[in-house]
């Protein structure tokens, strides 16, 4: 086992948009620090696992530029988004020209990873880390580097290693609660009929997708991705729910041919909400690992890539001496909270009450909706914190009144949620 000779100033586990994207606020180049961002990927963005549905606001957020999205990185726009009951009953949301853009999701981490590169970081490939410690002021990283077992040491360090959270575990930090992590299954199919280039369908019910939902995300006027997401609590039955959407949904069983896949590919989606504490002593976590996701629909590209943002301003003023290790973590966890908080957690509260759903509960929540006014109410809220704008709506005068005898299954949804099994 070897010591690196470097000491990193800033250490990031990670290379989704979180990690990339903290690494580049500490813009390295500018204060002549040294950043080592660590994946155990060979290649950035792969294995690929999203659907990499997006918005245009959020994105803007992360100063993507738009020449880069239309030319480098996206396939689609997306303006409607089409919401299928389990009855069939159905209705559109209307976003506007500029709402969505379908993603090569790979290209995205790979623009982030060279803007990144640019301003200093040091990204290092197939380097798995397996095991972190703190002792006398820095983090130790027990590392494989391609065969090779390596300890290397950093002054600060930025988890954003996704999902998993062996790593967050380890330090006896909160993590986010893995029953709500939603195993996923996907195909790009060509050859989809009947399909709207700029509407993505949302398919919701428990027969075809139960914990979760079903979509069917145009990437051109003839093909797209199609895939559910489906409760842990299912069992390993991921793709035996994915085939049946394809063959059996009375809305798909005529437009998809299974012998037209190009590709498939699963995933996990997460849906626990955010965790209570994001810092430790030299220490933030951010994206995934923080429950920096909409739990309602499981993107976390925005809003961890955001995060990933304040993370890694906070910790170049840590290590530039301009505040204490202390208060920079303190100040990372209030602003992101201040950012996203309350909507996560509404979010959250959602997920948990819909989960659990039977068929016709939510044919009676479809039909309140397509009837009080949802789609119009959903239109002007930011996509990306769409929390509030539901709890808004549910709030109505006449939301209520049409909802009051559907009050307890949702509550016995809610309860069967959030009770230990």
């Amino acid at each position: 086992m070897t010591l690196s000779q470097d000491i990193s100033d800033i250490a990031i586990i990670g290379t989704g948009p979180a990690g990339l994207l903290a690494g580049y606020e500490t813009n390295p180049s500018l204060n002549d620090s040294q950043v080592d961002i660590f994946t155990k990927s060979s290649k950035i963005g792969h294995p690929e696992h999203c659907s990499g549905l997006i918005s245009f606001e959020g994105l803007q957020r992360l100063n993507v530029s738009m020449p880069d999205l239309k030319k480098k990185i996206g396939y689609n726009s997306i303006r409607y988004a089409k919401l299928i009951a389990p009855n069939n009953l159905s209705f559109r949301i209307d976003r506007g020209t500029k709402a969505m853009i379908v993603l090569d999701r790979p290209k995205l981490d790979g623009y982030f990873a060279a803007k990144t590169r640019k301003r200093g970081c040091n990204l290092h490939l197939k380097c798995k880390i397996h095991k972190i410690g703190y002792t006398k002021g820095y983090w130790f990283l027990l590392m494989t580097n391609q065969g090779k077992k390596s300890v290397t040491k950093s002054k600060f360090l930025i988890n954003a290693e996704g999902i998993h959270t062996h790593l967050a575990k380890s330090l006896q930090l909160p993590v986010p609660n893995h029953k709500w992590h939603f195993p996923a299954f996907q195909a790009v199919i060509d050859g989809v009929k009947d399909l709207e280039r700029d509407c993505s369908e949302l398919y919701f019910g428990q027969e075809f997708a139960p914990g979760f939902f079903g979509w069917v995300i145009p990437l051109n006027e003839e093909s797209a991705r199609v895939g559910v997401a489906v409760g842990s609590w299912t069992g390993n039955n991921t793709r035996k729910y994915f085939y049946k959407f394809l063959k059996s949904h009375p809305r798909l069983k005529n437009r998809l041919r299974k012998d037209k896949i190009v590709k498939t590919y699963g995933g996990i989606v997460p849906g626990a909400g955010p965790i209570s504490r994001t810092y430790h002593t030299n220490y933030m976590v951010i994206g995934d690992a923080a429950g920096q996701t909409k739990a309602t629909t499981g993107g976390g590209v925005n809003i961890g890539g955001f995060c990933g943002r304040i993370a890694g301003k906070y910790s170049k003023k840590i290590i530039s001496n301009e505040i204490s290790s202390k208060q920079g973590c303190v100040d990372y966890q209030k602003q992101w909270r201040a950012f996203f908080e309350p909507n996560l957690s509404l979010m959250k509260f959602f997920r948990r009450t819909l989960s659990f759903l039977p068929d016709k509960d939510w044919n009676k929540i479809f039909q309140i909706a397509s009837t009080t006014g949802l789609e119009k109410n959903m239109k002007v809220t930011d996509i990306d914190l769409h929390g509030t704008g539901l709890l808004n709506y549910a709030f109505q005068p006449k939301v209520i009144t049409k909802g009051l005898k559907l009050t307890p299954h949702l509550l016995l949804s809610y309860l069967r949620g959030v009770l230990p099994d």
